[in-house]
């Protein structure tokens, strides 16, 4: 039985490539590995440097109830 083997052409994007998003119909940049960990420890530094905006990411992301408590899966048994 002959096994076929997937070959990809290897094309690397660049660090200044755009591309179009299908989800939102907005041009998005295509990041390098170390651009994209960079941005993403800037959106955390930029949330934690305060308490509302920290807050407000919790609550976006249902960590936190609107009243600042603890949503139920992450609460103690």
């Amino acid at each position: 039985m002959t096994t076929k083997v997937a070959t990809k052409a290897s094309r690397k994007p660049t660090a200044r490539a755009v591309k179009q998003s299908p989800r939102l119909g907005k041009a998005v940049r295509v990041m390098t590995i170390q651009e994209r960990v960079a941005d993403m420890q800037a959106y955390g530094r930029e949330q934690a440097s305060s308490r509302t905006s920290a807050l407000s990411f919790l609550r976006r992301a249902g960590i936190v109830t609107p009243k600042g408590n603890l949503a139920k899966p992450f609460r103690d048994a």
